[in-house]
């Protein structure tokens, strides 16, 4: 909160200086009047950042290390923050000196330069915040001094304006109007750019709408926001006052006032902007509590097949009448001097039936997102925390048809099924914490530790996917089905992870070659069964070589996850934990009308260079047409861009 002042307090002396330096360019006045107010302004500025860089330095440095100079200028030389704000405090510096020249001077090019270099200060306001971040894509960073800049300027110069207004009272209301409309011209382009760049922020810093209201940062901006709202319909208020009074009606106090509200919203949004510059944006926050007991979901509602005479369907039934008698109230001939009433009150309790017929229930965890990333490490854990715990009530394939599911009360949940997609992550911790909604699931957070209730959702996940995997086959499909991450075995330790590997497709191979290299290995005569071993061996051996050769000529990756003697591939990666992965990606092996297992004999499955599963294949051979199919996805998904994977959205 004390540096969320001190930024405040730093930013009031530039934008007024900076709305008083515009002010005479839009009365045509010399502007002498308001030189030793924008001398004095900036030196505040000045001043107020060495206080800046205390309270910047402060919450960085540990508190048991005394705060000295020698200690400030170490900060201020050695770090990204301190050397942006060295940066910053120079031209800040310049700007107090060429100030303090105007009230010596009078020159139409120091004028101008003292401008410009305002608009410098002001610009730079943001870069000891969350600008001087590296990682933000080119857009963001060209975003925050405009946005700055242009809502500094803007907040200046109402602050210019109202000081005008309320000490020029003995001015020709002609004067004044022309002032006005000048300034609602300033006004209306400062606003427009600070709405463009600050949609271009909370794109790259809130990334989501339930951020808004899950998060510290959300909440600050949408503080904001309404602040905001407040600004732009005082500004709406003074706009349709100028279309409606002419210059010999002007009324100056009246103006001022208005406009003095105006600004004072200003200060109240500049003060939440300044405060969010110094918290964690909402996009790198993992815990989030969601305050409403409900949240807003097409895929969960109508997303679904919604049944006729259900509640959902009649709050859309409502919606669609209400929406039509809004309509006839504005259109309506005999409704027109009660349309301005009866159509927004209409519209409004349409709005709201369409909100809840959108509506489904919510926790504090619902946005809650993962700390445990979803490897195939963590799925085999939660596999086994799956089978000890859930298996009874959903059954080993998690379909609902466990050995005690039939004197339930309630029938266990399909876990197969497409509604598991409905669901946030965040709504299944909360089930599994506290129990289920029909009260029958009973809580499992005293039995298991937060991460590994964790790990049981990322084997959930892979489970709910079976429903449309198991149609998965060699002719490929959409981008859905995100492959797990599992850890590599690199003995140059370039790549450590399959993450590591995108940006190439990737050809996973999987084969048991133990059965096979036993019946080779016998010292028995051979008879029928020994030599049908020997020839499932060959062909194996032969599948494994073509998938191989066939990844390497189409520029794929190739990883292998090989029990047994198998034909090594001497470029190929391996998995350092071969049982997790294949325990993994055996759930996402299963063939429609076909005994689940646990094991893959063999199996390959194409990864695109985002990361997505998008083909899969049972066994190549030479002479069966088998191998065409996979050049012709490596090349397509080779050709195809990098996206990047929200595996968490639903």
């Amino acid at each position: 909160m004390e540096l969320a002042v001190l930024r405040f307090l730093v930013s009031m002396p530039a934008a007024l200086a900076v709305g008083l330096l515009l002010l005479p360019r839009l009365t045509q006045e010399d502007g002498k009047r308001f030189r030793p107010a924008i001398a004095v302004l900036a030196l505040a500025r000045a001043l107020l950042g060495l206080l800046l860089i205390v309270g910047i330095a402060r919450s960085i440095i540990p508190p048991s290390r005394s705060l000295d100079l020698p200690t400030l200028v170490d900060f201020s030389l050695g770090t990204v923050v301190g050397k942006s704000w060295l940066a910053t405090q120079a031209l800040v510096v310049v700007f107090a000196f060429v100030a303090a020249a105007r009230l010596i001077r009078q020159d139409v090019w120091i004028e101008r330069l003292a401008l410009g270099l305002g608009f410098g200060v002001v610009a730079v306001a943001s870069v000891t915040g969350h600008a001087i971040d590296d990682s933000l894509p080119f857009y963001t960073k060209l975003s925050f001094p405009l946005h700055t800049v242009a809502g500094l300027t803007w907040f200046g110069g109402l602050l210019g304006l109202v000081y005008w207004m309320i000490t020029g009272r003995d001015q020709p209301p002609a004067v004044a109007r022309r002032l006005a409309e000048r300034w609602s011209l300033v006004a209306k382009i400062a606003i427009g750019v600070v709405f463009v760049s600050g949609v271009a922020l909370a794109w790259e810093n809130v990334a989501s709408f339930p951020n808004l209201l899950a998060t510290p940062y959300g909440r600050l901006l949408t503080l904001k926001l309404a602040f905001l709202c407040s600004v732009l319909l005082l500004a709406l208020s003074l706009a349709r006052y100028l279309t409606r009074a002419s210059e010999s009606e002007f009324d100056i106090a009246w103006y001022g006032r208005v406009g003095a509200l105006e600004a004072a919203s200003g200060a109240a949004l500049l003060f939440v902007a300044g405060w969010i510059a110094v918290i964690t944006p909402a996009a790198h926050e993992n815990d989030l509590f969601w305050p409403l007991p409900f949240r807003i979901s097409y895929v969960a509602t109508w997303g679904q097949k919604v049944p006729m005479w259900s509640d959902i369907w009649w709050w859309g039934v409502a919606t669609l009448a209400l929406a039509a008698a809004t309509a006839f109230a504005w259109w309506a001939p005999r409704l027109h001097d009660r349309r301005r009433v009866i159509a927004p009150c209409a519209a409004l309790a349409a709005f709201v039936c369409l909100i809840i017929s959108l509506s489904v229930q919510a926790y504090p965890d619902t946005y809650n997102d993962s700390a445990v990333p979803y490897t195939a490490e963590s799925i085999s854990r939660g596999h086994a925390a799956f089978r000890e715990n859930c298996v009874a009530c959903h059954g080993a394939t998690g379909d609902g048809r466990g050995p005690m599911a039939k004197d339930l009360k309630v029938p266990p949940a399909d876990l197969t099924a497409p509604h598991v997609g409905t669901h946030t992550l965040g709504d299944i911790f909360h089930w599994l914490t506290f129990g289920g909604q029909s009260g029958v699931m009973p809580a499992f957070g005293n039995l298991l530790e937060q991460d590994d209730r964790w790990d049981v959702i990322n084997y959930l996940l892979v489970l709910s996917s079976t429903n449309q995997s198991r149609f998965l086959g060699p002719k490929g499909v959409i981008q859905w089905l995100v492959a797990p991450d599992f850890s590599l075995a690199d003995p140059k330790e370039k790549v450590t992870s399959l993450e590591g590997l995108r940006g190439a497709p990737v050809v996973i191979s999987f084969a048991d070659c133990r059965a096979r290299s036993a019946n080779l290995a016998s010292l028995q005569p051979p008879n029928e069964t020994s030599q049908l071993g020997s020839e499932e061996s060959a062909a194996l051996s032969a599948s494994l070589q073509i998938a191989s050769e066939t990844a390497r000529a189409e520029g794929a990756r190739h990883v292998t996850v090989y029990k047994g003697k198998c034909r090594a591939d001497p470029v190929a990666l391996s998995p350092m934990h071969p049982d997790a992965v294949e325990i993994a990606y055996s759930v996402l092996n299963h063939y429609l009308d076909e005994p689940t297992s646990m094991e893959i004999p063999e199996g390959h499955f194409l990864v695109d260079r985002s990361g997505y599963i998008r083909a899969r294949y049972r066994h190549f051979s030479a002479d069966d047409g088998s191998i065409a199919p996979l050049k012709a996805q490596i090349t397509l998904t080779a050709s195809e861009p990098v996206v990047q994977i929200n595996l968490h959205s639903h």
